[in-house]
């Protein structure tokens, strides 16, 4: 794989495209931009490459040139026409005089210039090497970099005396708990969701795991409709024969989720009778079949946290700029040449490209900022309020509401019989059970005397 494609293929995992089929969340942003990204990275950005050494090379060539030009007639008025051999190459017995030394000099420059072009595969590995250090399976991961030797991060300090400091300070954590919605994608013209639904008993003491797998439902693991397949999970421990039966003793959890993945895998494909349907499950993506492909997603995003940078721009920006001067500048390799002219442009080209595919990442990201940031609207309000606080004129209506009473005997409380029973148990009433006006001559009435 040459450097450009390896790079490509950095790109694409920046920008998530193994995931362009997914139709929720920030798979929605990147999908809207999905064209623009996916030309930048197949068409523009090896066009950008040489239009920018091609730049810089015909603005060095025009100095260099003129340069050369003024030698050039020094030796003619110094040594005469025939200094020059008549390929304009200078003759051996001037080649030691300080005139002949500064004509070599400044056509070897020439030359060197000329050759730029050798260095375009090392500025897609300067880039390559930039962008995949803050990425690490497709989570940004925000390190300051002080150097590429011993102690490779520092933390932005401004000398204080104490600095209070964590490796994603600069970030919103966005994820706090389990994302159990559902997972949506499309197998062909078909489409695939993933669903949790709830444990249907209690393990007690027979659990053997600590920790919660997602597992095929055992009650309706599969349901097709109308080219919709929906395969229903759930997220609980195991018991001893789960642990044997997906054969998942040690390891790291990671490890045993994808191992029961596997078999989850296996037993949806039995299951399977559309032969269309299996054909388009089975279709490979990233070296793995499109629904065990999914299913590792799946289960990796509901068990994994989130960030946003507060201001990925800066960060990246400034890194690219150290990350020039120490790595792409650095000393030891400019020791070594005798020109250096082709690593100012290769320098050159590493910033103008890799700002370019900063503004790309940090659109997306403050767009998420944007929206996280966004001050929240109520939508709709509710309360909750013990029977013993309502006046009795609303006792009737209450002891009528069929959702309210069975939300008391699912939550195991003995209905009243009569309006003392229900003033004397304390019940909780669900103000969403009710209609506006109930609810809105309740409070009145809360209200009166004092505010709720």
């Amino acid at each position: 794989m040459d450097s450009l494609q390896k790079f490509q293929d950095l790109l694409k995992k920046l920008f998530q495209f193994e995931a362009s089929d997914l139709d929720f969340g920030i798979y929605r942003i990147l999908n809207y931009k999905r064209d623009k990204i996916e030309r930048f990275i197949q068409e523009e950005l090896k066009k950008k490459v040489e239009n920018a050494f091609a730049k810089h090379k015909d603005e060095r060539l025009t100095d260099i040139n003129q340069r050369f030009e003024e030698v050039k007639q020094k030796i003619i008025q110094n040594f005469g026409q025939e200094a020059l051999t008549p390929t304009g190459e200078l003759k051996e017995e001037f080649k030691n005089t300080p005139l002949g030394k500064e004509f070599l000099s400044i056509k070897a420059q020439k030359d060197e210039v000329k050759a730029i072009d050798e260095i375009k595969s090392q500025v897609f590995n300067d880039l390559y090497n930039f962008f995949s250090r803050y990425y690490e399976e497709g989570d940004f991961v925000p390190q300051y970099r002080y150097s590429i030797k011993g102690h490779k991060y520092a933390i932005p300090y401004n000398g204080e005396e104490v600095k209070l400091y964590w490796a994603n300070s600069d970030q919103y954590y966005i994820k706090t708990g389990l994302l159990f919605r559902d997972y949506t994608f499309k197998a062909g013209d078909y489409r695939v969701i993933f669903r949790i639904v709830s444990a249907k008993e209690e393990l007690g003491s027979n659990k053997a795991t600590k920790e919660r797998f997602f597992i095929l439902d055992d009650e309706e693991p599969l349901k097709i409709e109308d080219k919709t397949l929906i395969i229903r999970f759930q997220y609980r421990e195991l018991t001893e024969e789960e642990v044997k039966h997906y054969d998942i003793e040690g390891g790291s959890n990671t490890a045993k989720q994808e191992k029961i993945n596997q078999k989850s895998y296996d037993e949806i494909f039995k299951e399977i009778e559309d032969v269309t349907l299996k054909g388009f499950l089975g279709q490979m993506k990233n070296e793995k079949p499109l629904l065990l492909y999914q299913l590792n997603r799946f289960t990796a995003k509901n068990t994994k946290d989130y960030f946003i940078h507060k201001n990925l721009r800066k960060f990246l920006s400034e890194q690219l700029d150290y990350f020039i001067k120490s790595e792409v500048l650095d000393i030891e390799t400019l020791e070594k040449e005798k020109f250096l002219d082709k690593h100012i442009t290769r320098a050159k080209v590493v910033r103008e490209i890799g700002e370019d595919i900063i503004d790309f990442l940090s659109q997306i990201e403050d767009f998420q900022k944007k929206l996280w940031e966004k001050k929240k609207f109520v939508l709709k309000t509710e309360y909750v309020i013990t029977t013993d606080r309502l006046p009795e004129e609303f006792y009737d209506e209450i002891l009528k509401n069929e959702s309210q009473l069975k939300e008391w005997q699912d939550l195991g409380f003995e209905l009243p019989k009569n309006k003392e029973e229900l003033k004397n148990k304390k019940l909780p009433i669900d103000t969403k059970y009710f209609s506006q006006e109930f609810k809105e001559k309740l409070l009145e009435k809360l209200t009166e005397n004092a505010d709720l």
